[in-house]
Parts: C-alpha cells; structure tokens; sequence
C-alpha cells in the first residue's frame, strides 16, 4: 500500500527532513513524467497511454489540470531577448464555484470578516515552482506531491500547444516576476 502511495506522488503523513535531498522515489517519479510529457509533445495530443500515466501519477489533480486547460487559462509569457518563459495559470475552480475575474486579484472575506487578496492567477515556472498554496504546501512543507495542477496544467498546455502565448520586452517579464 505504501508503495503505491510512494508512486502516486503521496506518502500519507511521512516527512521530509530538514536539509532534504531528492528523494529516490521523486527522481523516478519525475523521470515517468517527464517521458510521459515527451510522449505528450511529440503527439500533440494525450492518448489513452498516456491519460493512464498521468491519472496513476496523479490522481485526481490531472481531472483539475485537464479542465484549467481545456478552459484556456494558461498563459505563456515569453521574453523578447532572452526567451524565457514563466506560465500564468488561473486558479482553477469548479464551474459551479468560479467567480468573476477582476484581474490579477480578487477580494474575498476572511475568516476575521477583513478583506483578503486571493490571486486570481498563479505565477508557474513548469520545472520548479508554483505560486499557490497547495505547492507551498503539499510539495515544499509536506512533500505529498512533486507539483501541483497549475505546474501540470501548464506543461500539458505547453506540450498541447494549448497556450496563449505572449512576447513581451524582457523588462516587463522581470516586473512580472517581482509582481509575485
């Protein structure tokens, strides 16, 4: 039972320690997905193999990542000169649940009854780092998971050719960054 938790990319309530290297199992879990994605690109389209991978991999985060795409909500910013890439990914909700997108932020209630900013659009470099909670976390405090939908949305749209893209001056994409 463990070790199919190990490869769905969760281990219950097992910590990391402090100081924590790679992990064996992350390596190999990476590795599966990376070859599935390859796979992904190659066919610019996800086939019945692959849907099996990825739903194994991950679970119920692929049905969320799969509906962020399919709704357009990824964007790809890329920088003019250098051409690196950051994602914009939408906070993905259920249809019944989706609120009106008032740019960057939106306000909700807290718990206090004070207005908090709730970003409307998490910043996603697709190797690495995920500005939502759940990355925070489920993969950095916890190491439950090796991403979150937003990093998998953004390389399912990026291998489906699915993204809106955006060519900006490098300037803009460093503002971008600091914005975060």
């Amino acid at each position: 039972v463990e070790e199919a938790k190990i490869r769905r990319g969760t281990r219950g309530a097992r910590q990391r320690p402090a100081g924590f290297a790679m992990m064996a199992e992350d390596l190999q879990l990476r590795k599966v997905f990376d070859d599935v994605m390859a796979q992904v690109e190659e066919a610019k389209d996800l086939r019945y193999e692959s849907v099996e991978s990825l739903s194994f991999l991950f679970d119920k985060v692929l049905d969320k990542a799969v509906d962020i795409v399919q709704n357009s909500c990824v964007k790809r910013v890329v920088g003019e000169r250098s051409g690196r890439e950051i994602f914009q990914v939408k906070a993905g909700r259920s249809t019944g649940a989706r609120r009106q997108s008032k740019g960057w932020l939106q306000q909700c209630h807290a718990a206090d009854g004070q207005h908090a900013e709730v970003p409307d659009e998490y910043l996603v470099l697709p190797f690495h780092y995920c500005s939502c909670h759940a990355f925070q976390f489920e993969v950095i405090n916890r190491g439950e998971a090796f991403l979150c939908k937003h990093i998998l949305a953004a390389r399912l749209a990026r291998a489906l050719g699915m993204t809106m893209t955006y060519v900006v001056k490098d300037e803009l994409l460093a503002q971008v960054l600091l914005a975060y």
